[in-house]
């Protein structure tokens, strides 16, 4: 009994000698627990703003990327042929130079330039120029207020001189669905269905040789349109063709034309109910095939027939009497042109998916992280540390033993 009384009774000595140690200890304690809650903060605080931030540019940053850009301002090019094209001097009186020309190199040159834009739309100046064999062709210049998003018409802003069209005028929407779209025709003033043909992972590119494939090495959705012959209405297109010839002119210009048998007999039977000035009509057809970057609405290419004809109007014999063919021309991008979208839509596709998936992604991923980590952080009390080596042998307190 009196050995377990000795071990058990403190001796105060040692618990004088002890005290600076445990108060050291506590100090130490204190000191780690504050440093612990501020990490926890720092933590969560961190947490909470990744989360938020991931939100922000998934919601704000993005769609405001997801636009046209208000200084938009870029231009075209595309070459081909002109299989046949009028030959407007051979009009002038006594000519006798070919009325239709053949097999003519062309260049055609694109430009959209935003003049004007707010939050979602924009007026954009769509012109279009050409030359064929270095000759200059009439050009076409329009306005179009657009959204900035969809591309479609919108009236959600002003400008001067606008072209009231009915469907996609300067490019596909940004984010291009795997759907039929409406498309707008400016020279009949008529819509057209853009109709959704697959995917693609290459273009057709012309050579001297024939057509090779040019591996894109992204997926492009495939967009058909055929436009069915209908008159052209527009008045700029208008301005630069003859819109009327002398009765008397006809035998030479049908002689010079070279039409076929059925064709001359047709317009010698409606000879006789001709006025002396004969009026013209025109006709505008096309065959387009689109290659749209999805992700940005970039046409990275295109392939283009567009036939132009010259009619007796309905209004003059009671139906239209075709005469000939003024224009038909064939061209694509050009290799330059070809490059540089394929270079835009890689571009565009990537900073959207940076902004719409990789940064919100990885942002609520390390939030997430953070989070979890400060919720399995231990919180310890100010003061809190290891019991002290006394307290931890001392089996009953002073002065008692088992079994009194």
């Amino acid at each position: 009994m009196a050995v377990l009384l000795k071990e058990a009774r403190r001796d105060p000595v040692d618990d004088l000698q002890g005290a600076p140690k445990r108060r050291r200890r506590q100090k130490q304690g204190r000191r780690a627990a504050h440093r612990t809650h501020r990490v926890r903060i720092a933590l969560a605080l961190l947490g909470v703003l990744l989360i938020a931030a991931a939100g922000v540019v998934r919601f704000a940053v993005l769609p405001a990327a997801e636009k046209l850009p208000a200084d938009t301002n870029t231009t075209n090019v595309y070459q081909g042929t002109a299989r046949v094209l009028l030959n407007q001097a051979a009009l002038a009186p006594g000519s006798t130079a070919p009325l239709l020309l053949s097999d003519l190199p062309l260049q055609i040159k694109e430009t959209v330039r935003v003049l004007n834009a707010n939050g979602s739309a924009a007026v954009v100046d769509y012109r279009v120029t050409g030359s064929a064999a270095g000759t200059s062709l009439p050009g076409l210049d329009n306005h179009y207020a657009v959204n900035r998003t969809t591309l479609a018409p919108t009236a959600s802003i002003s400008g001067s001189g606008l072209t009231a069209a009915r469907g996609l005028t300067v490019s596909f929407p940004i984010g291009t669905a795997r759907q039929d779209y409406t498309g707008w025709v400016q020279d009949t003033g008529k819509t057209t269905t853009l109709r959704f043909a697959g995917t693609a992972t290459s273009v057709p590119v012309p050579t001297a040789a024939g057509t090779r494939s040019y591996a894109l090495g992204f997926e492009t959705y495939v967009f058909d349109q055929k436009t069915a012959p209908a008159l052209i209405t527009d008045t700029q297109e208008l301005a630069s063709l003859p819109r009327g010839v002398p009765k008397a002119d006809i035998p030479a210009l049908v002689g010079r034309l070279h039409l076929p048998a059925a064709e001359i007999a047709r317009l010698g039977s409606a000879f006789a109910k001709l006025p002396n000035v004969i009026p013209l009509a025109y006709t505008y057809a096309s065959n387009f095939t689109y290659w749209v970057s999805p992700r940005d609405g970039v046409v990275v290419d295109l392939q283009a027939t567009e036939t132009r004809a010259v009619e007796l109007p309905a209004s003059l014999l009671g139906v239209a009497v075709p005469i000939a063919t003024v224009s038909l021309f064939v061209y694509s991008d050009s290799p330059q042109t070809l490059q540089a979208t394929i270079h835009e839509a890689r571009n565009d596709s990537s900073a959207l998916n940076l902004l719409g998936t990789t940064v919100p992604l990885l942002a609520l991923i390390v939030g997430f992280v953070l989070l979890v980590a400060t919720a399995l952080l231990r919180r310890r009390r100010p003061g809190e540390g290891p019991p002290p080596e006394s307290a931890q042998s001392s089996t009953a307190p002073a002065g008692q033993g088992p079994g009194i």
